[in-house]
């Protein structure tokens, strides 16, 4: 009886072991390349649509983002927009800047303080120049 329940017991923790850990995902490399002056005006239009007082917002940083490091030769139908905004808040006080995001062909803005604006931070704030 005993050797019947000391199998069981090991039976049941052969189940239980780990499983084989697999090497992390590398992180995806994301490149900034800079922006015409007339899509900048028109990035900045979009990101301050949805604000309490879209007149009074402030840009400090717009560029466009994507993982192809090519250069001009880059695809770009694939890039999205990054734009740092500072807007009022109800009180009628600057906010702080954040990161709002377009993603490639969209047109809705990703910005705020959720977990979706977060994404749209640390896209935009990990994004590097590309290699010359």
């Amino acid at each position: 009886m005993k050797k019947l329940a000391l199998s069981l017991v090991i039976l049941s923790l052969v189940g239980c072991s780990t499983p084989p850990r697999s090497a992390p995902a590398k992180p995806m490399t994301l490149y900034r390349y800079p922006m015409s002056e007339n899509v900048i005006q028109l990035a900045h239009t979009m990101a301050s649509h949805d604000l309490k007082d879209p007149e009074s917002a402030k840009f400090r940083d717009t560029f466009f983002v994507t993982s192809d490091g090519s250069g001009e030769a880059r695809d770009k139908s694939k890039d999205s927009w990054c734009i740092e905004i500072n807007g009022k808040n109800s009180y009628g006080a600057y906010a702080g800047y954040a990161w709002a995001l377009v993603p490639a062909g969209g047109k809705s803005v990703i910005m705020g303080t959720s977990s979706v604006g977060a994404v749209a931070a640390q896209i935009c704030s990990s994004a590097i120049y590309p290699p010359a």
